[in-house]
């Protein structure tokens, strides 16, 4: 009966630590909102400093990003503003294959250097993507420019995920 009983415990005590593991301590730990983080991280700025933004459509991708449309997402945001001399920017995507995370980068990269050399025309646009940064943590890759608020848009985006 002891012998049952501590078998009984054992099993009990295994399930227990599995299940806990699971949800919040293990590798595969859900990724955070990434729309509500962009969505917080814009209403931060308050409604006279919110630059105006618009969404980069599934034709505009292969343009800004191109590769990023082969690559299968679970989340993406894609916002840019809608005047060249603004460096925002907040590309935001979880993907569904965490082998593919350095292709994205690379692919953020690109964009990035492509603004730095030719596309940002203003010296501030151009200090603003001189600025940008790539993040990543697990299978979400952050491209992100927030002219004059980066530090806090990073450290926003990070805390996501502490």
């Amino acid at each position: 009966m002891k012998k049952l009983t501590s078998i009984f415990l054992s099993a009990l005590l295994l399930l227990a630590l599995t299940a806990c593991g699971g949800r919040n301590g293990g590798q595969n730990k859900e990724a955070p909102d990434l729309n509500k983080y962009y969505e917080d991280f814009m209403a931060s700025l308050g409604e006279d400093n919110q630059p105006a933004m618009m969404d980069v459509e599934a034709e505009q991708i292969a343009q800004i990003y191109p590769g990023l449309e082969t690559y299968g997402t679970k989340q993406a945001v894609l916002k840019m503003a809608m005047i060249s001399a603004v460096a925002y920017e907040f590309a935001l995507v979880e993907l569904e294959d965490a082998s593919h995370v350095q292709e994205v980068v690379d692919i953020f990269q690109a964009r990035i250097d492509y603004q730095v050399e030719a596309g940002a025309f203003y010296p501030m646009t151009q200090e603003g993507w001189e600025q940008a940064e790539i993040v990543t943590h697990g299978n979400v890759v952050a491209l992100i420019v927030a002219q004059g608020d980066q530090a806090r848009a990073v450290e926003a985006f990070n805390n996501l995920f502490a």
